[in-house]
C-alpha cells in the first residue's frame, strides 16, 4: 500500500527541503496538494481524498481496503455495470479544516459538487489513520450508512465482518453511533455472506417476510447461498465481471442435483441485485408459487 507523507513529517525523519525536492524529481514520491506527498501506486480515489483535504471514507475507503462495495453513482444518474469513474468521492474532513481543494486540482478552490460529499468530523476521529489516508473502519461504516441505501451499507459492514476488518462485538457500538432507524440495519449484521449482493437479497426478503437461511449444507448438493423457506435455493454472483467455464459447468451440474432432490434453483448476477430487484423480487415470489 502507498504511503502519503507531509513535509513536516519527512522534516521529522531528517529530510531536508533539498532531498524532498530531489525525491520529487525522481519520482520516489508525488506531490498531492502543498506539503502533502504519496509515494507511488496510490489508489486515485484516496489521493483525491487528501487533495480535497481529509482522508477517504465510506465507499471510497472500503473500496481502497478491498471490501466489497456497491456502485454509488451520484443520486439520478443512469445505472451502469462499470462505474466507478462516476462513483462519489467521500471524504472525511475536520471540522476545522481551512482551504479545502478541487479533488483534481489542487491550484484550485474546492466548490460543491454532488459528485463529492464531505463528512465533517472531530479531528480527534482522524487521528491513527497513519500513512494510509484511509477512515477507520468503524468511521467509514458509519458514514456508509449514512449516505446509501441502507441494504448497501450493510453489504459493507458484512464484508468488514466476513474479511476480519470488525469484529462482532463492534456492531452494537457502530449501532449506538447512528440514528435510530438505522440501528436495526446494523444489528442484522451476518459476517458469514461472502459477497454483498447474497446481503442485499437477504435483508430484501427477511423484510418481505420470508425465511431466508444463509450459506447452508444441503446433502447431495453442497453449500449454498441462501435457503429460501426451505425449498429455493437462491445462488448470487457478487463480482460485477467473470469469466470461468469450469465454475459455470460446475454450479449449472449442482443445479440438476438440487432438481433431483426437489429443491429450485435461481442464480441471480451482481446487476440484476442492484439494478433489476423488481424483476429478482418478482421470480422469487413466482418460484415459491
Amino acid at each position: 500500500m502507498s504511503v502519503f507523507w507531509t513535509t513536516a513529517e519527512l522534516l521529522e525523519r531528517g529530510r531536508s527541503p533539498r532531498q524532498i525536492r530531489r525525491a520529487v524529481e525522481q519520482q520516489l514520491v508525488a506531490p498531492v496538494r502543498k506539503g502533502h506527498f504519496v509515494t507511488p501506486g496510490a489508489d486515485l480515489d484516496v489521493v483525491r481524498a487528501v487533495r480535497t483535504g481529509g482522508v477517504a471514507t465510506a465507499t471510497t475507503a472500503s473500496r481502497a481496503l478491498g471490501l466489497w462495495t456497491p456502485p454509488d453513482p451520484t443520486p439520478g444518474a443512469p445505472a451502469v455495470r462499470a462505474g466507478r469513474a462516476r462513483d462519489r468521492l467521500h471524504v472525511a474532513v475536520p471540522r476545522n479544516a481551512a482551504r479545502l481543494r478541487d479533488p483534481d486540482d489542487a491550484a484550485a478552490p474546492f466548490r460543491p459538487s454532488p459528485r463529492v460529499v464531505l463528512h465533517w468530523v472531530d479531528e480527534a476521529e482522524l487521528v491513527g489513520t497513519g500513512r494510509s489516508r484511509i477512515a477507520h473502519v468503524p468511521l467509514l461504516l458509519r458514514h456508509a450508512f449514512l449516505s446509501l441505501p441502507p441494504e448497501h451499507a450493510l453489504a459493507v459492514l458484512d464484508s468488514a465482518l466476513h474479511l476480519r476488518f470488525l469484529r462482532n462485538e463492534d456492531i452494537p457500538v457502530l449501532a449506538a453511533s447512528l440514528p435510530e432507524r438505522l440501528r436495526g440495519v446494523v444489528m442484522a449484521a451476518d459476517g458469514r455472506a461472502d459477497s454483498g449482493t447474497e446481503t442485499i437479497v437477504r435483508y430484501r426478503l427477511r423484510a418481505r417476510g420470508l425465511r431466508v437461511e444463509v450459506i447452508v449444507g444441503l446433502r447431495g448438493i453442497g453449500t449454498v447461498d441462501l435457503l429460501v423457506d426451505g425449498r429455493l435455493i437462491i445462488e448470487c454472483d457478487g463480482r460485477e465481471f467473470h469469466d470461468d467455464d469450469e465454475a459455470f459447468e460446475r454450479d449449472r451440474a449442482r443445479d440438476l442435483h438440487a432438481a433431483r432432490q426437489r429443491y429450485r434453483t435461481l442464480r441471480f448476477t451482481w446487476f440484476m441485485v442492484l439494478f433489476k430487484w423488481p424483476l429478482v423480487e418478482e421470480a422469487v415470489f413466482a418460484a415459491l408459487g
